[in-house]
């Protein structure tokens, strides 16, 4: 018996090979149940596909975006709430999901959701927009602004809940450098997906943490670079130690590649060593521009291991796949750590 819902990707499978439809995912629940004495389901914790309704998506696809079947996916999860009927669930997603559509969006997630006799909180304030939460203010290692919707069976009337109570508290900034300094240092092309043994270095609390129960360091192996991007790495790095951006159109004109100049401006990005890393996504997998480490020495692009951190998996994580599986799988997750705050806030307050 099957009782593990892993990896599994909303969809039609008639469309979308890779796809499970929520049928099946239905029955995979069952069989968890089953296998765990279990009759009924308390809670669901989820987050829907979510490509269309972020902002950064909706600019690259333009008008496209309005006709993305993506935007209405949700109606995936809505069939495996109705199925179980949880007394709450859980619903993490981008902040576009407010505003797609110029919010009709959200308008029909929360009138679907009320025929099933489920009400839905943005947040504890009455305009939804300001409900948009900064992992970074929870003690997560990136800035990273999320969504996190919460329904309830109308008959219970739960308050949304107050996550704030369970923030990781540190003892030192979450900068880049307090992340990710332990790890080995790489050039372009080494490392590897193999074990590592660690370096012996002085830890941070946070580095401790994600050390915890690991043998060693996996999926620690750096993209190859081309020169030419590399010392486009080099300037931003230098940039970056001064507090400054790296602006394509400022580039020296033989680093250059296409003449469109006003289009992502901000094509290379690093992770400063003084502040707080930026958000880590799923494009991390097309190509590491906006996703450079610190380290002029090194200068590359962040290993699945290094944005695997930021996104607080612990060490003993291990993906599995090609690269660009890896980084997929990393960048659509929601950061363990903040899992946890959620997971405890629910648990004392609603259980």
């Amino acid at each position: 018996m099957n009782i593990e819902i892993l990896n599994k990707k909303f969809g039609n499978p008639a469309n979308d090979k890779e796809a499970t439809s929520s049928k099946e995912v239905i029955s995979l629940i069952e069989n968890s149940l089953k296998y765990n004495n279990e009759n009924s389901v308390s809670m669901i914790i989820g987050g829907p596909p979510c490509q269309a309704y972020s902002l950064v998506g909706r600019g690259r696809m333009g008008i496209e975006a309005e006709k993305d079947n993506r935007n209405f996916l949700f109606y995936y999860y809505l069939r495996i709430v109705k199925e179980f009927s949880p007394q709450m669930f859980v619903f993490e997603n981008v902040p576009g999901i407010l505003s797609a559509k110029k919010g009709k969006v959200f308008e029909e997630i929360q009138e679907q959701f009320d025929r099933i006799g489920y009400s839905i909180l943005s947040g504890p304030n009455s305009g939804d927009l300001a409900n948009i939460l900064n992992f970074a203010d929870y003690g997560i290692p990136q800035s990273r602004k999320r969504v996190l919707l919460f329904g309830f069976k109308k008959e219970i009337n739960f308050k949304y809940p107050c996550f704030s109570k369970e923030k990781m508290i540190w003892n030192h900034e979450l900068n880049t450098e307090n992340v990710l300094a332990d790890l080995p240092n790489l050039s372009p092309g080494e490392g590897t997906d193999g074990l590592v043994d660690y370096d012996s270095k002085k830890l941070t609390t946070f580095q401790s943490l994600m050390r915890m129960d690991s043998i060693g360091v996996f999926n620690h192996q750096a993209r190859p670079t081309q020169e030419r991007d590399r010392e486009i790495y080099r300037i931003a790095i230098k940039k970056a130690r001064n507090g400054e951006k790296l602006s394509y159109p400022d580039l020296p004109s033989e680093l250059k590649t296409h003449k469109n100049e006003n289009v992502f401006k901000d094509k290379f990005k690093v992770h400063a060593s003084n502040q707080i890393p930026h958000t880590v996504v799923a494009h991390i997998s097309k190509d590491g521009h906006y996703n450079i480490h610190y380290d002029l020495t090194q200068a590359r692009s962040l290993t699945v291991r290094e944005a695997a951190r930021i996104q607080t998996f612990p060490d003993n994580f291990f993906f599995e796949g090609p690269r660009t599986a890896q980084f997929v799988q990393v960048g659509n997750a929601v950061p363990p750590l903040m899992s946890e705050i959620i997971a405890k806030t629910i648990k004392k307050n609603h259980f």
